[in-house]
Formats: C-alpha cells, sequence, structure tokens
C-alpha cells in the first residue's frame, strides 16, 4: 500500500477545488443551487476523505465521491467545456483509484495466494483499471511516478486552459 494514500489522494482532491471553483464561476453557476449542491457535495467527499486512513475500506468516503459526481455530472455546462469537465472526471477517477488500491482487497480475489500477493495483485489491477479510465477522460494523459497526481493534475487543467484557448480566468 501507498505510504501517503491519504495524503496523495487529499491532496489531489484539494487541487480539483480551485478549478471547480473557477468552472462554475466562469459558467455562472457558482451561485446557483446547482453549483451550491456541487461544492456541498464536494466538501462533504473531502472532508471524509481528509479523515479517511489507508489500509481501511474507503466504503463512505467512496459514496460521498460517487454523490459529488452525480451532482457535478447534470450541470448544465457548455460543451465547449467538456475538456476541462473530463479533467476534473480524471482528477476524481484518480482519487477513487487511490482509495480503492490503498483499501482492503476483496476476499477470495486471488485463490491461495498470501495476503501480500493477493494486495499487491489487486493493486495492480485497480492502478491499470484507473489509468483506462483517466485515458479515456484525458487522452493526453501520461502517467508520471516523478510528479504527484496534484501537481500533475493542475498541470493538465492549466495546459488545457492555454492550448484550448480558453478564458484565462479559468487558469490555476
Amino acid at each position: 500500500m501507498c505510504q501517503n494514500a491519504t495524503k496523495t489522494a487529499a491532496t489531489l482532491m484539494a487541487a480539483i477545488e480551485p478549478t471547480l471553483k473557477a468552472l462554475l464561476t466562469f459558467t455562472g453557476l457558482i451561485n446557483t443551487p446547482q453549483g451550491i449542491a456541487a461544492m456541498n457535495a464536494y466538501n462533504a467527499a473531502l472532508v471524509a476523505l481528509q479523515n479517511w486512513q489507508s489500509g481501511t475500506a474507503a466504503q463512505t468516503v467512496l459514496e460521498l465521491i460517487a454523490a459529488f459526481q452525480s451532482v457535478f455530472n447534470v450541470l448544465p455546462i457548455p460543451a465547449e467545456l467538456a475538456t476541462l469537465v473530463n479533467i476534473i472526471l480524471a482528477g476524481v477517477e484518480t482519487v477513487i483509484g487511490v482509495l480503492t488500491a490503498n483499501s482492503p482487497a476483496p476476499v477470495g480475489v486471488a485463490g491461495d495466494a498470501t495476503e501480500e500477493e493477493t494486495q499487491a495483485m489487486y493493486q495492480a489491477h485497480v492502478v491499470a483499471d484507473t489509468t483506462a479510465k483517466v485515458t479515456a477522460l484525458v487522452p493526453t494523459f501520461k502517467r508520471s511516478i516523478w510528479h504527484s497526481p496534484a501537481s500533475q493534475y493542475t498541470k493538465a487543467w492549466n495546459d488545457a486552459v492555454i492550448g484550448g484557448k480558453f478564458s484565462t480566468a479559468l487558469a490555476v
């Protein structure tokens, strides 16, 4: 398991906040009931994540993240901002991947393997699955072991804002 899974996931989730606020502000949704609901759902997920301990089940945190995704996915965000929406969703998928990979592996997934082998196989599967989901949302994403997920997320966001010629008000 990742020694700093809680910190890694919480730091990435926290990096999503300014991009979420920038997107909601830019679209005029920040002070609407939908925007407020999205921010409240995001904040609930962040607080739960910050209280989660690596190696324990993350079910409550995952449920709160799913609630945020549900609220976020129905926001009336213009199609031309889909690239930025996908970056936020990819960041959330990465948080889910970190949580899942650092929760106990489901019982019986590896037959005769030891507990450590089972956890390692489970983590490898979760990493591959998460990478595939993130790449589907952000095809230009390249995983790096040299940079934190939060810094990779912020770079992807700012590159998309600048490269997509979106308003610099969206840069973080």
